[in-house]
């Protein structure tokens, strides 16, 4: 069977679930959650067959952040306690794309992403202060932009 044949009858498989979700009273309140949840499995088996990095990212972002808020609904976390793990999520999607692809800018990503988590979860503690915060935050976004247009003069030049 060939491969859009079996996405589309995936697709309508998954468009079943989820209105068979829909009528469950308890799931009824996360149901952008499963929505975005159920958009991002077929994008994953598209990545998967046709080796595509960007419906990697893409679904995997999707998966993530819908996992990530049923959880938040389900334990009543607030949003002022979880949006570190936001940032995080696209930091994660990043590195899995380069786990698989081995493409170096989503390194740098997942690692800009983890630097920014720490820098706010320790904020969040009251581990340093607001000043200092500020201080160390515009270090590091000038350190980024610096190396960013370093990156982009030493890929621009001609032999």
């Amino acid at each position: 069977m060939k491969i859009t044949i079996f996405l589309k009858i995936f697709n309508l498989f998954l468009i079943c679930l989820y209105a068979f979700c829909l009528f469950n009273i308890e799931l009824r309140q996360v149901w952008f959650s499963l929505f975005i949840l159920f958009l991002s499995i077929p994008i994953l088996i598209k990545s998967a067959y046709f080796v595509q990095d960007s419906k990697l990212w893409l679904g995997s972002f999707l998966l993530f952040i819908a996992i990530f808020n049923i959880y938040v609904h389900f334990y009543g976390l607030r949003f002022s306690f979880v949006y570190p793990v936001y940032i995080l999520i696209f930091g994660l999607s990043s590195f899995l794309v380069f786990a698989i692809f081995r493409q170096n800018i989503h390194l740098k990503v997942f690692v800009i992403c983890v630097f920014e988590v720490l820098l706010l979860s320790i904020f969040k503690f009251a581990y340093i202060t607001t000043f200092e915060f500020v201080f160390i935050q515009v270090i590091f976004v000038l350190f980024v932009i610096t190396n960013m247009l370093v990156r982009a003069k030493i890929n621009t030049r001609s032999n």
